[in-house]
């Protein structure tokens, strides 16, 4: 029997940067590379997205679903690029691979690992709804990768518990209370440390690491919106959590970014109705 502390062993674990949990995937790597080329063309970022036909029929599923879609059905890779542009189509991408990750070989976990998808896809969802009526387009995009990844340090840690699984005895007897104590605990710092290791942009980094600190300062917009996405998606009960009772005009991440409730209301009203509208 192993009187280690469960957290102990938990980071222990993570602290081998051994667990394989790729943020991005080889194609959205292939796309950012061709994108911060000064002379990239969208021609360059369908070539890429054809070469995997799965992924192709996906991204343009989600095109054509009424969160992005146009007049006109896209029809191909091509026509769904030039409608939706380059970080956008990026970010789609993203969204249709990451999916892939939220899954569990514990049967007992799988429903807390697609709550957790649920949360992440609805906490993306508004921090872009806040960036489009708050006069932040120019953001909404990286605030949507930003609210996507927030929570990535949550399922390395569940990948890690997975694994001790498999070579510790007690661990069969952990709870589900247990395990979600922990997940909470330690999931800010080990998603921002896994986002460093892989070379992750700082803003992402920031929001990882960041978006539970008890204060926040107002100069961080993308960290304030997905922090108010966030708290958002718990008053809704959009995840794991929920927490009808929070005020959100009142947070400090509203008033940061001079959020009123008329706002606020309106991204509630909508918000599981965007979500539904990703066929993903």
């Amino acid at each position: 029997m192993n009187d280690r502390p469960v957290v102990e062993l938990i980071d222990e674990v993570l602290s081998r940067d051994e667990i394989e949990l790729p943020v991005f995937n080889q194609v959205v790597q292939e796309l950012q590379q061709a994108v911060s080329q000064e002379n990239f063309g969208l021609d360059d970022i369908s070539a890429i997205i054809r070469k995997d036909q799965t992924l192709a029929s996906q991204v343009l599923k989600v095109a054509n679903s009424a969160f992005y879609a146009g007049l006109q059905p896209a029809k191909t890779i091509q026509s769904a690029s030039t409608r939706l542009g380059a970080k956008t189509i990026i970010n789609v991408v993203t969204m249709v691979t990451q999916k892939q990750l939220y899954r569990s070989k514990v049967k007992q976990f799988g429903p807390i690992i697609q709550s957790l998808w649920i949360h992440a896809l609805s906490t993306a969802t508004a921090s872009r709804w806040l960036c489009f009526h708050m006069g932040l387009r120019h953001i909404a995009e990286e605030s949507f990768l930003a609210g996507l990844l927030h929570d990535i340090g949550k399922l390395l840690i569940f990948r890690a518990i997975e694994e001790l699984l498999t070579t510790q005895t007690d661990f069969k007897k952990l709870s589900l209370n247990l395990v979600e104590e922990i997940v909470i605990a330690l999931h800010a710092s080990q998603g921002e440390r896994l986002m460093r290791r892989l070379n992750i942009p700082e803003i992402y980094c920031e929001v990882a690491g960041r978006h539970h600190d008890p204060e926040v300062k107002g100069d961080n917009i993308i960290l304030n919106v997905v922090r108010l996405a966030n708290l958002t998606c718990h008053k809704l009960g959009l995840g794991p959590k929920k927490d009808p009772e929070v005020m959100l005009s009142t947070t400090p991440e509203a008033l940061n970014l001079m959020a009123k409730d008329i706002l606020l209301a309106e991204l509630q009203v909508e918000l599981e109705d965007q979500v539904a509208a990703l066929p993903v």
